[in-house]
């Protein structure tokens, strides 16, 4: 193939992919976790949007509806082959998020392609469409957050997991665990481990409060803030003085003229 030709293809590819790309993103959540799926399609301007329908691959010959949202028909959300997608209970819509989907309690299944197809009224052209990939992962070990003197996170396994603790305890885990560290003796390695035995380690302790401020700093803050609104009155003092000087000169100055002119009008018819 000829140089040229290559290059052409090669940059039809780049915009094909790129147009693709556009129109799609990638959601990643944790087992038995919750996961917001925002479809963000550009919508025909003008045109009233008549059905949301959710499409998830189901199989070769196999229709793939998943959900539908018609706003002049109902509020409601609904599924279909819910005997398959077991997400009754799990899935919620809300009309004011015409577009959005949450789903809870994530399982492995619910890890596929979903695409949402808008149709419109008195509109036959192409729908508008967006796609989201939806990963979930097996095991997910949240980064521990400050709470007060306590490091705080979340292990997710689903069923059947286990969480080690650094004393070599096992504790079994369905879905999630919370998990709490606020003293010396359960800090330490925390191994967060699905049914399958894929594990996570997490390093735990006590909360130091070193990002919290102390009453040394809050008192430090407070002496720099009296001293800065100190400063500034200064400053202010400072200005109004020089401003009052100058004002007393500039009269004074013209005094001393009017002064200095009637005397020598007066020297003069003495003369």
């Amino acid at each position: 193939m000829p140089i040229r030709n290559i290059s052409v293809y090669l940059t039809l590819v780049f915009f094909v992919t790129l147009a693709f790309a556009q129109n799609r993103e990638i959601v990643t959540g944790c087992i038995a976790g919750n996961v917001t799926m925002q479809f963000k399609p550009a919508l025909l301007d003008g045109k009233e949007v008549k059905t949301y329908v959710w499409n998830k691959v189901r199989g070769v010959n196999k229709d793939p509806s998943f959900a539908k949202f018609e706003p002049s028909v109902s509020s409601q959300l609904e599924i279909y082959f819910n005997e398959e997608h077991k997400v009754q209970n799990r899935l919620f819509h809300y009309p004011e998020e015409p577009a959005t989907l949450y789903l809870t309690n994530l399982r492995k299944s619910d890890q596929q392609q979903y695409t949402l197809v808008i149709s419109y009224v008195d509109y036959v052209g192409t729908p508008t469409e967006w796609i989201i990939d939806l990963q979930v992962q097996d095991v997910c070990f949240e980064k521990p957050k400050e709470v007060g003197k306590c490091a705080v996170t979340t292990c997710y396994t689903g069923d059947n997991g286990v969480l080690k603790t650094p004393d070599g305890a096992k504790q079994t885990v369905m879905g999630y665990k919370l998990v709490k560290v606020c003293d010396d003796k359960t800090s330490g390695n925390y191994s967060c481990c699905n049914a399958a035995g894929t594990c996570l380690v997490q390093a735990l302790q006590e909360s130091t409060g070193d990002n919290m401020p102390s009453d040394g700093s809050s008192g430090n803050t407070g002496m720099i803030v009296g001293i800065v609104i100190g400063v500034l009155l200064a400053v202010i003092a400072a200005v109004v003085a020089v401003v009052f000087i100058k004002n007393r000169r500039e009269e004074l100055s013209h005094a001393l003229f009017v002064f200095s002119r009637t005397s020598s009008s007066r020297f003069c018819k003495l003369g």
